[in-house]
């Protein structure tokens, strides 16, 4: 036993004494150790039973090295410089942070990497000093497209004999575990809220949504096509066999520590089975209306809806922005409220334990309406309609908001004024809506302008859309640039915009009068209703978002 052997089981040692991982959990992880050559304490970082950080910190606590944090320590030299291979470095984990004098200075996922160690030395002719990275602060200086990672992300303690097999399979299997493992954690890395699994005539793309849009992730064989969603399928307990009919099912699972829900979608095309993942973490999940970072007055409006005995809230806006999580959040603000609570969703995206929650069966015959027949002989105080959609389910709504019981709901409509035309469309008498609406909020989810950002001159386009849409001409504007922090997109994470109407005697008087959309925006006007689009150009101001996400709004 050579000396960073020893030290590796110093590093073993130190989290048993936290209790970061247990004897069984290092057995365990010795066989596949045995056959692999690779450290036990990264074959349980690869398993999932030791989060990335907890493993650098081990290896800072044994080493005496610091723990490299990009924010604070940026990298300040160019790999090729040096006359290293970017090959090499993703190999042995490692980023080369800067030059003190005749010490090169680099951050590195395993400090006990001889071949790492020896080839910088080599490679640079120069001494090297280093500190630790995390996984995840490593990847953020790389290109996770390139990365060799052999991890199965979707393993947990209960899955770990079962899916050795797979693991150490070279055929087009292991392949298929290794393709779907890497997806995986590069979605979490990156935040994604959905990986794609494509098939195409010559081809299987995979793709991730990243702040909403698509990006391609890797390009594979058509030949791993049906062993990936065969994969899939295992992991979210869908019938294997079937792969004439579209299939749903969901799955949790661990990755780095962190708990992710899994929603997956499987559908046939004329190239194969494809399949959807939706991606949602339980720690990202809204706890109030305040972690929802919405502006002061919509913020009031949903503390509002809140606090209302009774009546119809509605949320609306277009797929994927937001709707669903704000529901949430109004769901959570009720949580030790002593209050009966019962929800119909279509899918249930998150479990409560303070909600009975309900998932929409149209096949059987367990619509949104039928559930809310339902749900008015059970004596709830709170609602939730996971959604509108037709006629039926928008009158029994109506009826449950005017007979003592609160609905919280999310329908489809562009703006908050337009919620109104459209129940009437739907069949909703006037003096219904007036005598049941409490109040209503529209959304739009906008991408945030990474650090990187750019101060420009605030430009005519910008300055004349402002008049266009009644707002103040922002003082100063932002553009996107691109750095490694956001891959070079210039954006990084999202922001929502959003507008609301509280329902006081004019609003209520308007909507029991039937009122085209027209007329009810000149009452927005009127009364100082603040826009979805004039909330972006204040946002466009603060450096949040830019002119170009902006627009995209205005033209919906």
């Amino acid at each position: 036993m050579n000396a960073f052997e020893i030290i590796r089981d110093d590093v073993l040692d130190n989290l048993l004494e936290l209790g970061r991982i247990t004897p069984e959990a290092i057995g365990r992880a010795r066989t596949l150790s045995d056959r692999t050559g690779q450290p036990v304490e990264q074959v349980l970082n690869q398993l999932g039973l030791l989060s990335d950080d907890d493993l650098a910190r081990a290896y800072a606590s044994v080493t005496g090295l610091t723990l490299w944090d990009p924010d604070i320590e940026p990298v300040m030299v160019d790999y090729r410089d040096l006359g290293l291979g970017q090959e090499f470095l993703r190999k042995v984990r490692v980023v080369p942070l800067r030059l003190d004098g005749e010490t090169l200075l680099c951050a590195a996922c395993d400090p006990f990497d001889e071949e790492m160690q020896a080839g910088l030395s080599f490679a640079v002719g120069r001494d090297i000093a280093l500190s630790v990275a995390r996984l995840a602060d490593w990847r953020r200086v790389f290109d996770a497209d390139n990365f060799e990672i052999q991890t199965d992300s979707f393993l947990d303690e209960r899955r770990i004999e079962r899916d050795l097999a797979f693991v150490e399979d070279h055929g087009v299997e292991g392949q298929a575990v290794e393709l779907v493992s890497q997806a995986f954690s590069a979605a979490v890395e990156r935040n994604a809220s959905d990986i794609h699994f494509e098939p195409r005539r010559n081809d299987l793309l995979v793709r991730l949504r990243v702040d909403g849009r698509l990006i391609d992730y890797v390009t594979a064989s058509s030949d791993l096509t049906g062993p990936c969603v065969s994969r899939i399928k295992v992991l979210s307990n869908l019938n294997v066999g079937e792969r004439r009919l579209p299939q749903d099912g969901r799955a949790s699972f661990i990755n780095a520590g962190r708990s992710i829900d899994v929603r997956v979608a499987t559908s046939p095309t004329v190239f194969g089975e494809g399949a959807v993942l939706r991606l949602l973490d339980r720690a990202s999940a809204p706890q109030d209306v305040g972690s929802l970072q919405l502006p002061v007055h919509i913020t009031d409006l949903l503390d509002k809806a809140v606090r209302a005995p009774h009546g119809l809230f509605l949320v609306t806006g277009p797929t994927g922005s937001g709707k669903t999580t704000t529901l949430y959040a109004l769901l959570a603000a009720f949580k030790n409220s002593g209050k009966k609570i019962l929800s119909v969703e279509d899918p249930v995206e998150r479990h409560f334990e303070h909600v009975s929650q309900t998932q929409v069966q149209s096949q059987i015959g367990l619509t949104f309406a039928a559930c809310l027949r339902s749900f008015l002989r059970q004596d709830p105080d709170v609602i939730l309609v996971g959604e509108i959609r037709d006629a039926e389910t928008a009158a029994v709504a109506v009826q449950a908001a005017m007979t003592g019981h609160l609905v919280l709901a999310s329908v489809h409509a562009n703006t908050a004024l337009a919620v109104a035309p459209r129940l009437h469309d739907m069949g909703i008498e006037p003096y219904q809506l007036a005598a049941s609406i409490k109040g209503v909020m529209a959304q739009r989810l906008v991408r945030k302008l990474c650090i990187c950002r750019a101060d420009v001159p605030v430009t005519d386009l910008l300055s004349n859309f402002a008049r266009r849409v009644g707002a103040p001409v922002p003082a100063r504007q932002f553009e996107a640039r691109g750095c490694s922090r956001c891959r070079g997109t210039g954006y990084h994470g999202r922001i929502a915009l959003a507008e609301g109407v509280w329902a006081e005697e004019t609003f209520l008087g308007l909507v029991g009068d039937g009122a085209h959309l027209e007329t009810l925006k000149a009452f927005g006007r009127q009364s100082g209703l603040t826009t979805m689009v004039q909330e972006g150009l204040r946002q466009i101001e603060l450096g949040e978002t830019s002119f170009d996400e902006v627009a995209i709004i205005a033209d919906e």
